[in-house]
C-alpha cells in the first residue's frame, strides 16, 4: 500500500539548528501514557535516547504503550510515583534514576475540563513544583539540558500588552475552568524556576489536540469531542461566537514530533511554541462547524450567538439538560496567536505546518463511532489501525496476496475481526477490513449518489494495491465489492461473495420502512430495540465458540444507529437495495456478472438458512458455490468456518 505523508520535508540543509543525533541522552518525562506522550515515546524509542517514564503502575503503563504499538522496550525504564505526591513518590533507588536524566518532559496531568480546583492543584501545581525540585537538583548536579513543559494554548504568559509587559494571570484567567487555571499557574511556576536556577526551558503549548495521521483516532474525547457530542445530539444549532471565533486544533503527531526534535537539540536556547496554525489559515467557527455538521450527517448551525451567551445558557441548566457539560465551548476563542517562534521551530526541523481540514473527516469519524461505543472486551491482538484510500482500516501485516475485507449492513470492521485474525492464521497473507463510508471510523463519501459513492470511495482504496489481491465482501458490501472489481477492469482481483445482497430481498419489515422518507426511516432504525434486532439475529443458528453473542451484536446496532452518520449510511444502503440500480446495467446487478472469463476467479458462499434475502437468480452460473447451513451473519457467528472455506478456495487458486 502507498503510505500517507504527513508532513512535507524542507532541505534538510537548511536547518539552523544543530541537532546531534548521535548523541544519547537520558529523558525523564511524565504524562507517557496520556494522548500526546504515548506518540512521543512511540517516536522517542526509534531516537538514541534512554527513557525514564514516571508511572503510577508499570503493569498498565507498559499494557497502554503496547496498546498504541509500542513493543520494544529496551529503551524504557519505569519509575512508579505520582504527581500529586510530595517528592513524587519516589524510592530512593528510582530518586537516583531520575536524577541522570539530561532533558525533562513535563507532560503529565489529566486531560478533564471539569476538574474540580482542589484536585486540578493537585496535579498541575504540585507537579510542577516536583518537577522543579528534580530539575534543580539535575541542575547543580551534572547540568540539565533542556526542560520540555507541555501546556495548553490558551495559558497566557506569551501574550504581553501595548506596553511590552506580560499580562497578569488574575486578569487572563478569571473566567478560566480550575482545570485551565492551574495549568496556567504551573506554567508560570516553571518559568520563573527556570529563569531562577539558568536551565533552559521550552513551553509547548499544543492548541485542542485531535489523533496523528493517516487513522485520526482521537481517544481524548474531552477537546473536540465534546463539541462533536453536542452535535450529535442536535444541541448546536448555532455557530459559538460566530465566524470570527475558531477552534485551534493539532494532530498528537505534532506534537510528539516537536517533543522529540526539541529533545534532540545540543543546545537549546528555549521558547515558547504556540503549536497551531495561523487564524487566517485555519477554519473558522462557521467553517469547522459546518465541516462536522456534513460528516455527522445533521443540519448546519444556522446562524451565530455571542459564545458569552452560550456559555451563561450551558451553566445556568443547560449542560445537566444536554449532558453536555459548559466546558465544551471553552477552547473556542477570538484570539491572534502569534506563532512566528513556532514557524522558526518547524523550519529548523524541516517540516511545514498540515492543513487540518485533511484530517477532520477521520477525527470526526472516530470520534462519533468513540462517543457511542463501548470498546469490546474481549477481541483479537495483534491489529493495527491504518487507512486505506479513505477508509478507515484494521488489519494485520504478512506475505502473498493481501485480502481486503468489506462488511455488510449493522456490521464494520470490528465485528469482521475474528474472521480477519482467522484468515491470517490459516494463510500468513495481509488481511485488511475497511468499513465503508460512513460506517466505522470512516468518513462518509461525498458523491451524490449512495452506492456509487460507495464504489467509487472503495475503488480508490484497491488502487493502493499493486499486483494481484483477494477482494471479499459481505451481504451489501458484497455488490459493493463486485461493482468495484468490474469498474476497476483489472484482473488480478479474486472476488469472494459471502450471502451477497442487493435487490433480492424476501418480504420483511425494512422492505416497507425503506420506502419512507430518509428521515422517517433513519429515526425508526434508530429507535428500534436491542430486542429487536437480537430477535432478528437469533435466526442465525448456533455460533461458533468465540464468536460474538446476538445479545452483544444487538447492543452494538443499536449503540450504532444512535449515531445519525452512520444510521443515515444505513438508510441510504436500505433504499438503495429495494429501489437502487447500478450504473450501465439492467435492472438487476447479478447480470454485470456476465463475462466468463472472471467466473474462474469468484465464489459464492451462501447460507441456506438466511430469511431475509434469496439467492440471487442473475449471479453467473459458472461461479463456484458452496452453501452452508447458516443464517445472514455467518461470518460473525460462523467466522472459523467462513475463514476455513475462503484459504481453501484461496490455497486452490494457486
Amino acid at each position: 500500500m502507498n503510505v500517507n505523508s504527513t508532513y512535507i520535508a524542507a532541505n534538510d540543509s537548511k536547518n539552523t539548528n544543530k541537532v546531534d543525533s548521535e548523541a544519547s541522552a537520558v529523558v525523564f518525562m511524565t504524562g507517557s501514557t496520556g494522548f500526546i506522550g504515548k506518540e512521543a515515546v512511540k517516536q522517542l524509542v526509534e531516537e538514541n535516547v534512554r527513557l525514564v517514564l514516571l508511572v503510577r503502575s508499570e503493569s498498565k503503563a507498559r499494557s497502554a504503550l503496547d496498546s498504541y504499538g509500542i513493543t520494544d522496550f529496551s529503551k524504557i525504564t519505569f519509575i512508579q510515583g505520582d504527581l500529586s505526591v510530595k517528592g513524587l513518590g519516589l524510592t530512593t533507588a528510582d530518586r537516583e534514576r531520575a536524577l541522570g536524566a539530561d532533558v525533562i518532559i513535563h507532560a503529565g496531568g489529566t486531560m478533564d475540563v471539569t476538574l474540580e480546583r482542589k484536585v486540578a492543584e493537585q496535579i498541575f501545581m504540585n507537579g510542577a513544583k516536583e518537577v522543579a525540585v528534580l530539575a534543580e537538583e539535575i541542575q547543580h548536579v551534572h547540568g540539565l539540558r533542556h526542560v520540555i513543559h507541555v501546556v495548553g494554548f490558551m495559558s497566557p504568559y506569551w501574550l504581553r500588552n501595548e506596553k511590552g509587559e506580560v499580562i497578569p494571570i488574575d486578569k487572563m484567567a478569571s473566567n478560566e475552568s480550575a482545570y485551565e487555571e492551574m495549568k496556567f499557574h504551573a506554567d508560570l511556576y516553571l518559568r520563573e524556576h527556570a529563569e531562577k536556577h539558568q536551565y533552559p526551558l521550552s513551553v509547548v503549548n499544543p492548541s485542542t489536540v485531535v489523533g496523528p495521521r493517516p487513522t485520526g483516532e482521537t481517544e481524548q474525547t474531552g477537546g473536540i469531542g465534546l463539541l462533536i457530542q453536542a452535535m450529535q445530539k442536535r444541541l448546536m444549532p448555532v455557530v459559538p461566537g460566530g465566524s470570527s471565533y475558531w477552534l485551534p486544533l493539532v494532530e498528537n503527531d505534532v506534537v510528539a514530533r516537536t517533543l522529540v526534535f526539541l529533545t534532540k537539540e545540543s543546545t537549546p536556547s528555549g521558547g515558547t511554541y504556540p503549536l497551531l496554525a495561523r487564524k487566517e489559515n485555519s477554519p473558522n467557527m462557521k467553517e469547522l462547524l459546518q465541516l462536522l455538521a456534513q460528516q455527522l450527517d445533521v443540519p448546519k448551525p444556522n446562524g451565530a450567538v455571542p459564545l458569552s451567551w452560550m456559555q451563561f445558557a450551558m451553566r445556568s441548566g443547560g449542560a445537566r439538560v444536554s449532558g453536555v457539560p459548559a466546558e465544551s465551548v471553552s477552547f473556542i476563542t477570538d484570539r491572534i496567536f502569534h506563532v512566528d517562534e513556532t514557524e522558526d521551530l518547524f523550519k529548523r526541523m524541516g517540516q511545514s505546518w498540515p492543513d487540518i481540514r485533511e484530517q477532520l473527516p477521520f477525527v470526526t469519524a472516530d470520534l462519533d463511532y468513540r462517543l457511542i461505543h463501548k470498546p469490546y472486551e474481549k477481541r483479537p491482538s495483534g491489529w493495527t489501525r491504518t487507512r486505506i484510500g479513505n477508509l478507515a482500516a484494521l488489519g494485520w501485516e504478512g506475505k502473498g496476496e493481501p485480502w481486503l475485507i468489506v462488511h455488510g449492513l449493522l456490521n464494520c470492521a470490528d465485528e469482521m475481526l475474528p474472521l480477519g485474525e482467522q484468515l491470517h492464521v490459516l494463510t500468513g497473507n495481509p488481511v485488511w477490513l475497511v468499513d465503508l463510508a460512513g460506517f466505522g471510523r470512516s468518513p462518509v463519501h461525498q458523491g451524490d449518489e449512495t452506492f456509487e459513492g460507495q464504489v467509487d470511495t472503495l475503488l480508490t482504496a484497491i488502487a493502493e494495491f499493486e499486483g494481484p489481491m483477494k477482494l471479499v465482501g459481505h451481504s451489501i458490501g458484497a455488490a459493493i465489492a463486485s461493482a468495484a472489481m468490474l469498474r476497476s477492469g483489472r484482473k488480478d482481483i479474486r472476488l469472494g461473495l459471502l450471502q451477497p445482497v442487493a435487490d433480492n430481498t424476501d418480504p420483511n419489515m425494512l422492505l416497507w420502512v425503506s420506502r419512507l422518507p430518509r428521515g422517517i426511516m433513519r429515526k425508526l432504525l434508530s429507535r428500534r430495540s436491542e430486542k429487536s434486532w437480537r430477535h432478528m439475529l437469533s435466526t442465525s443458528s448456533v455460533r461458533e465458540e468465540g464468536s460474538l453473542t446476538e445479545a452483544v451484536l444487538a447492543k452494538r446496532i443499536q449503540s450504532s444507529l444512535q449515531s445519525p452518520r452512520i444510521a443515515g449510511a444505513h438508510t441510504d444502503l436500505l433504499r438503495w437495495i429495494h429501489s437502487g440500480k447500478i450504473k450501465g446495467t439492467t435492472s438487476s446487478w447479478g447480470r454485470m456478472w456476465n463475462r466468463v472469463d472472471q467466473a474462474n476467479n469468484t465464489l459464492v458462499v451462501w447460507a441456506k438458512e438466511d430469511l431475509e434475502y434469496h439467492y440471487p437468480e442473475d449471479l453467473n452460473p459458472q461461479f463456484n458455490r458452496i452453501d452452508v447451513p447458516y443464517g445472514h451473519y455467518f461470518p460473525v457467528f460462523q467466522y472459523r468456518k467462513a475463514a476455513a472455506i475462503l484459504a481453501e478456495w484461496s490455497a486452490t487458486m494457486r
